[in-house]
């Protein structure tokens, strides 16, 4: 891939080359057309055939509105094969940095399968730096997760100094990579880590997936006319149920193309906690989604889980000033999203 000498918001750096992880997935496949139209190259590892053509139409719409092209290619490797990693890292060079959003990201599955969570999440994320550092590639931007800092019963907001201490194996991987990360800065490997809350909502109608967050489960079964069940209602809350900290997909991908940047100018990394700020019951987001939907719900509550915290807000104060970013989307414009996207497919 070459790099195109035009210039770009970053003093002394020319269209980036960006190695994606994950592309396919639900943030991943947001984030690349917002790299792109943001000035990178992307080099996109995306799995899934249908994904690709998806993702190809999308970077073919960014460039007819360019007269700077963002270059683009696509690559499929495997994150637990180190030898087939090393391979198509050196062959897609100049690589000037990675987004890694690669890897499994269910707690419920890594419970019953912890072997394949370390297996991908861990394992693979050294097999990833450790080829980074072999072709002198030493930027990389890691999507960590809130459940770092597993249950917590206060009910101030959550900064980045609060101690981590993760309940299931996908929230321990994720915590082992950023140590990781942290030792491998003494072989010159700068990171940027975002710990990412409750992600929702959909940019557009178009869009490949709206995830498997509680509001995408809630739109599902809305449309079919199924059950939702409502795991608990008898926390320390308001209305009984968990507060979340819900961000928008936009959102989200603004803060991560912002972050990026701030790699490139500094060379430094840092950790953020990345959400809304502010927090909204279960219960709220039943009674918003059954007004913006004018659906009723059909409702199963359970006991409450005993790993799930009352409320996990974030304080997004670091975020904020470093970035210069806001959030734009509240509540309301998830839960519409999510519902104008669910009804939107056949």
């Amino acid at each position: 891939m070459r790099i195109q000498q035009t210039s770009t918001n970053f003093s002394g750096i020319y269209d980036p080359n960006i190695l994606i992880t994950g592309a396919n997935g639900y943030i991943g496949s947001n984030l690349t057309g917002r790299l792109a139209n943001a000035g990178y190259n992307c080099v996109i590892c995306c799995r899934n055939p249908q994904n690709t053509t998806y993702l190809k139409e999308v970077l073919k719409g960014i460039n007819k509105r360019k007269t700077d092209k963002s270059l683009y290619s696509f690559i499929n490797f495997d994150l637990t094969n180190p030898k087939l990693v090393a391979k198509f890292i050196k062959e897609n060079r100049p690589i000037d940095a990675v987004v890694h959003l690669g890897g499994l990201t269910s707690n419920a599955k890594s419970i019953t399968d912890p072997r394949s969570c370390y297996k991908t999440n861990v394992a693979g994320s050294m097999n990833l730096f450790n080829s980074m550092l072999e072709s002198g590639i030493n930027k990389t931007l890691f999507l960590s997760t809130g459940s770092t800092y597993g249950k917590i019963n206060k009910k101030s907001k959550i900064r980045e100094t609060q101690m981590q201490k993760p309940e299931t194996p996908y929230a321990r991987s994720k915590v082992m990579v950023e140590q990781i990360l942290k030792d491998y800065e003494t072989f010159g490997l700068q990171s940027m880590i975002l710990r990412l809350f409750n992600v929702a909502g959909a940019a557009t109608k178009r869009d490949l997936s709206i995830g498997t967050n509680v509001i995408a489960v809630l739109m599902d079964r809305i449309k079919n006319d199924s059950v939702f069940t409502l795991m608990g209602n008898k926390y320390n809350t308001p209305d009984g149920t968990c507060i979340k900290d819900f961000l928008h997909i936009s959102d989200t991908c603004d803060a991560i193309v912002l972050a990026l940047g701030k790699l490139f100018e500094t060379n430094k990394g840092d950790i953020y906690n990345l959400g809304f700020g502010a927090g909204t019951s279960l219960g709220e987001i039943l009674d918003k989604t059954q007004k913006i939907t004018n659906r009723n719900i059909k409702l199963r509550i359970t006991d409450n889980l005993s790993t799930e915290s009352p409320m996990l807000v974030v304080n997004n104060n670091k975020i904020r000033k470093d970035l210069k970013w806001e959030p734009k989307n509240c509540i309301d414009d998830i839960i519409k999203s999510a519902w104008d996207w669910t009804t939107a497919k056949k």
